[in-house]
């Protein structure tokens, strides 16, 4: 995989996890009950889509330029509304999490696979995410992953988060029980 299309890999990582804070941040929301039963978007932007890597942590003696089974990719997003105020999108939380590459393509194998866990603090409380983003040709593809917990005043959120991508930034759908 070239350098450009693991940008693109932790890029995405990043979006499934920040998809735990938009849920999070739903259930903070003064519409919550008008939306309790309907989905609430919101935007995740890479806080470190620079020119290099700074989250990806290679399997030691693997070649850093591909992906191997056990790489980890350092996830940190700004979660912001989908509303434009003055100069851009407000930021309403943050995330941070891991995703480890567990599957690589091999003879039997079509897909790269990372299983992906991440927090989300929050004034109140935190929100917990988990579950698997799938690759395919370097890309990420839509996923679906479940809220698992929360803290605080999320104590005892749970449902799910779906994500799409766009070139920019990612789209968090979600819906919370």
């Amino acid at each position: 995989m070239h350098k450009q299309a693991r940008r693109g890999a932790f890029a995405a990582m990043s979006v499934a996890l920040a998809a735990g804070g938009v849920a999070a941040l739903a259930a903070a929301t003064p519409a919550t009950a008008a939306a309790a039963a309907g989905t609430i978007r919101y935007y995740a932007f890479d806080i470190n889509n620079g020119t290099t890597d700074p989250g990806l942590i290679p399997v030691a003696g693997s070649n850093p330029a591909t992906f191997a089974q056990g790489d980890e990719l350092i996830l940190n997003d700004q979660v912001t509304s989908t509303h434009w105020v003055g100069h851009g999108y407000p930021i309403v939380g943050f995330d941070s999490g891991v995703c480890t590459m567990t599957r690589i393509p091999e003879k039997n194998a079509a897909q790269t696979i990372a299983d992906c866990v991440v927090s989300v603090a929050l004034r109140g409380g935190s929100l917990a995410v988990q579950g698997a983003v799938h690759f395919k040709s370097g890309q990420p593809e839509p996923a679906t992953l479940a809220v698992t917990g929360g803290t605080g005043k999320y104590y005892g959120k749970t449902g799910e988060v779906q994500v799409s991508f766009t070139k920019n930034y990612k789209i968090l759908s979600f819906r919370l029980k």
